[in-house]
């Protein structure tokens, strides 16, 4: 694994709004993760804890086309952004396999690779098999650790 690959530390602040109809709820957490670029793409990768299912490591793919997110452990995913367009994934659980279809509306990152900060803007209608479970907005701050 080369420089670029083995990354630079950073500290994650993220912040998940999802609106449905009148019910707003807001999620914040923060990790450690690192950055790195590879070819035209860059990587953020972290780990999270989510209450009853356990460690989920996540790496989001970031390039001029849109953005993917994989994610591993106790839940996986890997879904697909693209602006303006629907794409289909699934989302597996502890509880079985769920059918998944996003909706992106807006996308945004920022990185100064010369402060390792930088931010990550992603909002998207999401649908749970076949149940419309309303607007994500995905905030991510990040900053060299």
């Amino acid at each position: 694994m080369n420089g670029h690959e083995a990354g630079i530390p950073v500290r994650l602040m993220m912040e998940t709004v999802i609106e449905n109809g009148q019910q707003r709820d807001v999620h914040k957490a923060t990790a450690p993760g690192i950055i790195y670029r590879k070819k035209d793409a860059t990587f953020l990768k972290y780990t999270e804890v989510i209450e009853e299912a356990g460690s989920v490591n996540n790496v989001i793919k970031i390039t001029n086309e849109g953005i993917v997110i994989l994610r591993g452990g106790s839940v996986s995913m890997r879904q697909k952004f693209l602006i303006g367009q629907t794409t289909e994934g699934m989302y597996d659980t502890p509880y079985g396999q769920l059918w998944m279809e996003t909706t992106t509306h807006k996308m945004n990152f920022r990185y100064n690779q010369q402060r390792n900060e930088g931010d990550l803007l992603l909002r998207y209608n999401l649908v749970l098999q076949g149940e419309d479970t309303g607007t994500f907005t995905i905030k991510m701050n990040f900053q060299e650790a």
